[in-house]
């Protein structure tokens, strides 16, 4: 059994950071495209297919994936940008959905309404930091694939 050794070694592949955000991209979509097979959203699923293709594309360091994850991950930062301010809108639901569970506060009801209501506003909470937190994220990725070094880690197709 021989063992080969690469003659050339700027041909092998060093480890990039820019490329955990296609990786991250890429598990999200995964999961979301499942979410939206087993509830029949046929429109998002595509959308989740035209995602995870370029994620894998930008993975192989396919020169046609780069500029399709710039624009794509501009396009989800301004996605993420609108649904948090849309869901900032809701802040004061949570305060009023709790006003009319303590109305209801006597009964066994009104303690499970609270419940849910705590548990929603953490699901809500937590999905609105996830939005935050992506937006630079996204732009930081957008900016690293346009860089000159990351640039030349493309190859053309052959």
């Amino acid at each position: 059994m021989s063992l080969t050794v690469r003659a050339d070694p700027s041909s092998a592949r060093r480890f990039a950071v820019w490329v955990i955000g296609p990786w991250v991209l890429l598990f999200f979509a995964a999961m979301g495209g499942l979410q939206y097979l087993r509830h029949a959203e046929y429109v998002y699923l595509l959308a989740a297919i035209v995602v995870i293709v370029v994620c894998a594309g930008c993975i192989l360091r396919q020169a046609w994936a780069r500029p399709a994850m710039r624009a794509l991950a501009v396009v989800l930062a301004l996605l993420a940008l609108l649904t948090s301010v849309s869901m900032l809108l809701q802040w004061g639901d949570f305060e009023r959905a709790r006003q009319h569970a303590l109305a209801l506060a006597q009964t066994q009801l009104g303690e499970i309404a609270l419940w849910m209501i705590a548990r929603a506003q953490r699901t809500w909470q937590i999905g609105l930091a996830l939005r935050v937190m992506a937006i630079p994220l996204l732009l930081w990725l957008t900016w690293q694939l346009g860089r000159p070094s990351v640039r030349a880690q493309f190859r053309p197709r052959r």
